[in-house]
């Protein structure tokens, strides 16, 4: 398989980034992964801005779970990930599955609160436990995920990344940041680790991302929730202000303004494969027959 250059540039692995490659922390986007507009494909429809809202972490816990159908049933939330051992996987995933317009992707984790799970330099390791959670997902819901990405986008890190693009591949659905959906992942509170800044997840900040956006197929990550009670949350206040700003009607009002078109990673892939191109991760075409 080759990644294609196009896309494994936009990826941020074809730079020198050495930060990539230490396992230490969990990885955040950053602004710089955001810097050009979203790439076009070969449909016509998508020379519009088609939008994928899209929450993590759900299955973590039921005042997240909550919070994440409300930014959907009230909301502009069209996507979600899913992590197969939540505590509360199960029952999202019931729950998700009375929302027939809420796409259903997969959240793949190998660290819980910061502390690995696994070694990541450990490539067997790796692909034991992605095809572990991955079969979990499928027994869950009884279908494949719409897309593939990671809790602290592990899926980035060097000699990580391509078991995810395998995967991708193998399933024909995206893989975050390596396909032709533009990631945009700014919407987030705590532009540093355990620093917390609201402007970054406030109705005027997601008024300005939504506007930035160019045409062509776009996801905007967040991570909307109720307060938690549990003390060790190191991400809760801002959930709560995140579904605020999600389900605010000034949102609404302007996607309707600027000409965006939400849609779901299920809807992505009917537009994809009309297209031609598929839905494939980074780019890589379908396998030939008999291959």
């Amino acid at each position: 398989m080759r990644l294609s250059r196009r896309v494994f540039l936009r990826s941020g692995l074809g730079g020198a980034g050495g930060w990539l490659a230490a396992a230490s922390a969990p990885v955040r986007a950053t602004a710089a992964d955001e810097s050009h507009a979203p790439l076009e494909i070969a449909n016509p429809e998508v020379r519009q801005r088609l939008v994928i809202i899209n929450a993590d972490d759900l299955g973590l816990s039921d005042e997240i779970d909550g919070g994440i159908f409300e930014a959907h049933d009230r909301g502009i939330v069209t996507s979600a990930s899913l992590l197969v051992d939540g505590p509360h996987a199960a029952a999202a995933v019931r729950l998700a599955q009375q929302r027939p317009d809420l796409g259903l992707g997969i959240h793949v984790a190998f660290d819980d609160r910061g502390r690995w799970l696994i070694n990541v330099q450990d490539p067997r390791g790796v692909q034991r436990e992605m095809t572990r959670q991955l079969d979990a997902f499928v027994r869950m819901t009884g279908a494949p995920p719409t897309h593939i990405d990671s809790h602290h986008h592990a899926h980035r890190l060097f000699n990580v990344a391509r078991h995810f693009i395998e995967a991708g591949q193998r399933l024909g659905v995206p893989v975050r940041g390596f396909s032709e959906v533009f990631f945009v992942g700014r919407f987030w509170g705590q532009p540093e680790f355990g620093r917390t800044d609201m402007t970054k997840i406030s109705v005027d900040s997601l008024l300005a991302l939504l506007r930035s956006l160019g045409p062509g197929v776009s996801e905007v990550s967040c991570h909307p929730g109720h307060l938690e009670s549990r003390p060790d949350a190191l991400y809760n206040r801002e959930r709560e202000v995140e579904l605020r700003s999600l389900c605010d009607t000034q949102v609404r009002a302007a996607i309707r303004e600027e000409g965006i078109r939400l849609i779901s990673f299920r809807e992505y892939a009917r537009i994809a494969g009309r297209s031609g191109d598929g839905a494939t991760a980074g780019g890589c075409p379908p396998a030939a027959p008999g291959r």
